[in-house]
């Protein structure tokens, strides 16, 4: 069974984050707590999302969401309308399908790339630290549901996670996805953004 490192996030040190961080970039798994849910993430590099996809018992080439900053975003997908309407509700819980520029089709491994750039803290240190995106996947075994407690993804995640950060309760709802390369966008999953913001969002679009 794989040794799991495991930290909390309200007494985590900024030498502990560097070396999260480290770890990250050589190639470790991480379960994190996210501003939705908690999330098992890897560096978005050549290679790494097949050692998502073990950890979760999916299949080998599934695609994964992308956790990044808003300067990666630009990067990552063409400019289109619907980036210019993701970024109304950036950060936060949005997770927008757009077409993938050469960068992103590199990571993505398809013409799409599914993005969202997250709030909070963590995620922002860790996109500055590895300088680089993060495949991310629910933190829940492939088909089961998604685990709000810490001492759930503990049993879960433990002996096959790398490193596991523990947030507490996450008692909230996963991002809201919307496919922008359709026209008009199309509502792929309701989530943790209200339904009056995803009417004005899919009516601009």
């Amino acid at each position: 069974m794989k040794k799991t490192e495991i930290f909390a996030l309200s007494s985590l040190k900024t030498e502990e984050l560097s070396y999260i961080a480290k770890a990250l970039l050589n190639g470790a798994s991480a379960v994190i707590p996210t501003d939705t849910v908690y999330g098992l993430v890897v560096c978005g590099k050549p290679g790494f999302l097949r050692g998502l996809n073990e950890v979760k018992k999916n299949p080998p080439e599934k695609p994964a969401q992308i956790l990044c900053s808003a300067e990666q975003a630009l990067l990552l997908s063409e400019d289109c309308p619907g980036l210019k309407a993701a970024f109304k509700f950036w950060p936060g819980a949005l997770t927008a399908i757009l077409p993938a520029s050469c960068a992103g089709k590199k990571l993505s491994g398809l013409d799409t790339i599914g993005l969202r750039v997250p709030g909070g803290a963590l995620t922002a240190e860790l996109f500055k630290l590895t300088n680089c995106p993060l495949y991310a996947s629910s933190a829940n075994m492939h088909s089961l549901p998604t685990l709000e407690k810490e001492e759930e993804v503990l049993s879960v995640f433990e002996g096959k996670a790398d490193i596991i950060i523990k947030g507490g309760f996450l008692k909230t709802r996963p991002s809201s996805v919307i496919d922008f390369t359709c026209c008009p966008p199309k509502m792929l999953r309701r989530g943790a953004l209200k339904d009056e913001e995803l009417e004005i969002l899919l009516s601009k679009s």
